[in-house]
């Protein structure tokens, strides 16, 4: 099957999802960078609240196997991805922010490897914790 460009509907769906991701990442980095001028302390609570939901939706991804039996890979997956427009929304926040020492282990992370979670999926959990500390 093909798409109305002649080319097959598979490449078509790849533009869409690539040309997808890239309007996300430029509109949400466009929009992160107004709210960081107008209201610091608002964008940083902000961040943190998107981190949270984050965090949750890929740890039921997890749990629950929403996504089927790849649910962790896909949950690992989304997260990398969702952080790498993050990282790149928030870089001059992340950039001050690696000199300073890495945080405890948040007890919400102990607690996932205690309940069995995933290696992968802790890692993503801990990565986007880092990033947005809570307090």
């Amino acid at each position: 099957m093909t798409g109305e460009t002649g080319k097959p509907a598979d490449e078509d769906d790849r533009a869409v999802e690539r040309l997808t991701l890239y309007m996300l990442k430029e509109t949400y980095g466009a929009a992160a960078a107004a709210l960081m001028r107008m209201n610091p302390k608002a964008a940083g609570d902000l961040f943190q609240a998107f981190e949270r939901q984050i965090a949750e939706a890929l740890e039921r991804m997890h749990i629950h196997r929403s996504e089927g039996p790849d649910s962790t890979a896909i949950a690992v997956a989304v997260g990398g991805r969702i952080a790498d427009i993050l990282d790149h929304a928030h870089r001059r926040q992340f950039e001050a922010r690696t000199a300073a020492p890495p945080p405890a282990e948040d007890p919400t992370l102990r607690a996932a490897r205690e309940a069995g979670i995933s290696q992968d999926a802790v890692e993503v959990l801990a990565t986007l914790q880092h990033r947005w500390p809570k307090g």
